[in-house]
């Protein structure tokens, strides 16, 4: 208590002891302060910490690209891979961390020995602009090797791990943006604020497409889950109206270009799907779509997102504008595993000899013998080439060969625009009897569908071979056999995938042990129309 005026202790003398039910209650004690101010102080200095390590990647000063040394074996992978001339191998990545787990994440080592694999295999990276000078026709300057690097979602790894990597080796990438997530500077998240989008595009290794502006959530569509881009969504209970669904993709597109006039001065031409579909679940809006981008002002869309479990191309004059591929890229994928996931992808070289090629048994035995290929069978069978040699640019062309071997229990089978190597699964199979030549489409499993017979002259098959000329161009199909008149048959028509790109394949159809030879087979790549 504080001294009274007089020096006193401010009580008089004399005085009795307040009963202790007069006293006025003590104050809490310093301890129980102290632990509170020890608590709170403990608690900012967490608070400041986490602040800290939050947002440093959030200013500037990204982590130094590692050094990374490749395996041998990979090297090798990398220096074997062979030049594309005209097409252009796309691969999208998410984020580059050590710490998250996400399946699209790879970690910094990972991602480095990627680019290192690529730049030891020569790839040199285009722009955008190039994708569409080269679907638009327009004239285009291609390196040998050309390599375009997608990033989707805009994550702020862009910023602290890939772009050194890329600045190490050179490369260029395009970053696709949700544009809905980009924040304001300073803000901590796990995507790239507007001005590290503005200090990536000063780089001028980055360029940046739109990733929608808020539509990269799974929503509730009838009976699922679903996209909210492709499919017809239920909103206040019902599932909206083709119309209300073009309205909210069309406000979403705009919104997403209104972010890069706002951020960047200018819209952008280029776009990628979330979750890289297209289509949902109806098809109305899957044919809509497309106009409602190009209405938007993309010029160029892309599909792409996961580790492909089917065929992929390199991007060809031929692809279409709104559905370009790209290989998908993810945390497991090692770097031999993305060389040898382009080298499928990358466009086969029509073939000379045909003979020459990796032939592999489907129920027969292969068997080269010099520029000669044996096909040995019971029943039906035939050597295929396998889908890991991309025949996708075999449109138009010729084969010819001289077969033996023809017997009233044993014929020839040639198979044109084989989808195996293609992406589709059909093909057109010729079959050359001792007495007649047939053509047929065959679509997987389903019945073969007859396209044309003709008969050939009565001469025995021991009288030697018989020369076959196969050609394919456009939707047309002519076979010329010896002995016979030619056969015209048209492509088009009928249910299942157009067959219109494609290898070869060679077989047999025989009643028993039985050979075909088929001699000097040959390919000749024919001038599309």
């Amino acid at each position: 208590m504080a001294d009274a005026p007089d020096g006193t202790d401010g009580t008089e003398e004399g005085a009795a002891e307040p009963a202790p039910w007069e006293r006025t209650p003590p104050r809490k004690g310093r301890g129980f302060r102290g632990v509170t101010g020890f608590v709170f102080l403990c608690s900012l200095a967490l608070a400041t910490v986490t602040w800290v390590s939050i947002s440093r990647p959030f200013d500037p000063g990204q982590a130094e690209a590692a050094a990374v040394r490749l395996d041998p074996a990979v090297a090798r992978a990398a220096a074997a891979l062979p030049a594309h001339p005209g097409s252009i191998v796309a691969l999208t990545y998410h984020g580059v961390d050590d710490h998250d787990g996400a399946h699209g994440t790879l970690t910094r080592k990972r991602f480095g020995e990627h680019m290192a694999a690529l730049d030891a295999a020569g790839y040199e990276t285009v722009r955008l602009q190039d994708v569409l000078d080269l679907l638009q026709g327009r004239d285009v300057r291609l390196p040998p090797r050309a390599l375009l690097l997608t990033f989707d979602d805009g994550r702020i790894t862009d910023w602290t791990n890939a772009d050194p990597v890329l600045e190490k080796h050179g490369f260029t990438a395009a970053a696709f943006l949700t544009t809905g997530r980009i924040v304001e500077p300073g803000t901590p998240s796990y995507h790239l604020s507007t001005r590290q989008v503005e200090d990536l595009a000063r780089t001028g290794r980055w360029e940046f497409g739109s990733h929608t502006h808020a539509l990269h959530d799974r929503v509730r569509i009838p009976g699922d889950v679903g996209a909210p881009l492709p499919n017809r969504i239920v909103a206040d209970g019902r599932p909206e109206t083709l119309g209300a669904w073009r309205a909210r993709v069309r406000a979403d597109l705009e919104r997403s270009q209104e972010f890069f006039r706002r951020t960047l001065g200018r819209g952008t031409t280029a776009f990628s799907y979330p979750f890289g579909e297209t289509s949902g679940n109806d098809r109305r809006a899957a044919a809509a779509l497309p106009g409602l981008l190009r209405d938007a002002g993309f010029r160029v869309a892309f599909t792409g997102e996961g580790v492909p479990d089917g065929h992929v191309d390199a991007i060809g004059a031929d692809a279409p504008p709104y559905a370009v591929d790209r290989i998908g890229v993810r945390r497991t994928t090692s770097a031999a595993g993305l060389l040898e996931m382009i080298r499928r992808a990358v466009p086969a070289p029509p073939p000379g000899a045909l003979a020459a090629l990796p032939w592999r048994g489907d129920g027969v035995t292969c068997e080269r013998r010099g520029a000669d290929l044996r096909v040995t069978g019971e029943k039906y069978g035939a050597c295929v080439l396998g889908d890991d040699l991309n025949t996708a640019r075999w449109r138009d062309y010729r084969v010819t060969a001289s077969i033996s071997g023809l017997t009233p229990r044993s014929g020839a089978v040639i198979a044109v625009r084989d989808g195996t190597g293609a992406g589709h699964p059909g093909r057109v199979e010729v079959v050359v009897g001792d007495g007649s030549v047939a053509a047929r489409r065959q679509v997987g499993d389903r019945a073969p569908v007859p396209l044309g017979r003709v008969r050939l002259d009565g001469r025995d098959g021991g009288d030697g071979p018989r020369d076959v000329a196969i050609e394919v161009r456009g939707d047309r199909l002519t076979v010329r056999v010896e002995g016979g008149r030619p056969l015209h048959a048209a492509l088009t028509g009928g249910t299942g995938p157009p067959i219109d790109r494609g290898g070869v394949r060679f077989g047999i159809t025989a009643r028993g042990g039985r050979t075909v030879t088929f001699h000097d087979p040959a390919f000749v790549q024919l001038p599309g129309r």
